[in-house]
């Protein structure tokens, strides 16, 4: 099933320089623009042999960054894979264009209604809409999906059992626990905001507590989230570092994506022996996420970028890159051939009779949440597009810890 992703320095140089040379002088190219180890090469491999063209994929570390390239105009991207807010953000600033829905050929987008989960589709409804409440779900497509998290390590008995009667409230509330904890938070300034707006059960996208969601935070909120962050003093702001952090017992739980929970599970299987101890906690008041595929109004060549989409959301294809990558799915017929495969006794790492393995089963009887980032959830969100002044604001909480 999953394969390992740790990608030597010699294999990435290599990449590189397959995707600047023109080996077979193809007719067409592809400008991708994508996150690090986001995709399984040997799809992006099989892409460029059915359809006689090139991949050129350009990696960066977040949305914000994706905009800003789209944005600049610099590059024509003809597909990019930014987060769900950022998506919005392009669609109401004109820069994404619709996908030929309607061209018989792209059968995947011919049906982009209804191959997604049910609950993201209703996610997506909700909050993907434009300023007249309308759709416009045909100018992107979901790749992968998640929930906001906490990972924690199980040395402390009273961490899982506090974290899921508490939820985000955990993060901000060290009376909460019979134990002394270290807790790490992400230093991404939305981030922290929401976490702290959640944690006290309110919509992450609220700027004031009256519920208004429009012009910047307001005063009072940011003034008790910076005396929330204040009070608790986190052990550790970072990013990466806190899923290893707390895998290795350095730290006992912190705010996090659902993927890092995965990244973390696949590197211990991928590089040691170690038991897994630390597990993840999503609560039942999160949000939601997702990144999408999307074609810049910037594109090159619009018939090769729909072929691109067409061409990952195939069922078989969407499944070989979700066994790669290791993220929840957002197909549902990707979940019914995770559900077959397992009863058909696949393993997810390794093969049976392995002394490190871990059947297909087990795996999604022990980690429901990758089918379902929101099995155990009741109360979910979205982030939606925010003003500059607004994460500007953000980033003020942030800093005042400096």
């Amino acid at each position: 099933m999953r394969k390992i992703l740790i990608i030597t320095t010699a294999f990435l140089t290599a990449f590189t320089i397959f995707a600047s040379i023109v080996i077979s002088t193809p007719s067409t190219t592809l400008y991708l623009l994508n996150w690090g180890e986001y995709i399984d090469h040997e799809l992006v491999a099989a892409f460029e042999k059915e359809y006689k063209c090139q991949v050129i994929e350009e990696c960066v570390t977040s949305s914000e960054a994706m905009y800003q390239k789209i944005t600049a105009g610099s590059t024509s991207y003809d597909v990019a894979i930014p987060g769900d807010y950022t998506v919005h953000q392009l669609y109401n600033e004109g820069y994404l264009a619709e996908m030929a829905i309607n061209d018989t050929k792209y059968e995947n987008l011919n049906n982009y209604k209804d191959i997604f989960s049910s609950q993201l589709s209703d996610l997506m409804s909700t909050y993907m809409v434009n300023e007249e409440g309308k759709e416009f779900n045909s100018y992107f497509m979901p790749y992968f999906w998640g929930a906001y998290s906490m990972i924690y390590n199980k040395s402390k008995s009273d961490v899982p059992s506090t974290l899921k009667e508490h939820g985000f409230m955990g993060l901000y509330d060290r009376s909460l626990f019979t134990s002394d904890v270290k807790i790490g938070m992400y230093d991404t300034a939305r981030w922290i905001v929401a976490s702290y707006l959640m944690a006290n059960d309110y919509d992450p996208n609220i700027t004031s507590y009256d519920g208004s969601k429009e012009d910047d935070l307001s005063d009072e909120i940011k003034n008790d989230a910076i005396s929330a962050l204040q009070k608790v003093k986190f052990d550790e702001f970072g990013n990466d570092s806190l899923k290893r952090n707390v895998a290795n017992g350095s730290l006992d739980f912190c705010f996090t994506q659902l993927g890092d929970f995965f990244d973390a599970l696949y590197l211990v299987y991928d590089e040691s022996s170690d038991d897994i101890n630390f597990d993840i906690v999503i609560p039942e008041t999160t949000s939601a996420f997702f990144d999408s595929m999307i074609i810049p109004t910037t594109y090159q060549n619009y018939d090769l970028a729909n072929a691109f989409i067409n061409f990952m959301l195939d069922p078989s294809n969407a499944y070989q890159n979700a066994t790669a990558i290791g993220y929840s799915p957002t197909l549902k017929s990707v979940v019914s051939l995770y559900e077959e495969a397992a009863q058909e006794g696949e393993y997810y790492y390794g093969e049976e009779g392995d002394e490190r393995s871990l059947s297909l089963k087990d795996f999604l009887e022990k980690y429901p949440m990758y089918l379902n980032p929101l099995v155990n959830s009741k109360k979910v969100y979205m982030f939606e597009p925010k003003s500059n002044q607004y994460l500007t604001t953000c980033e003020t909480v942030l800093n005042s810890l400096a």
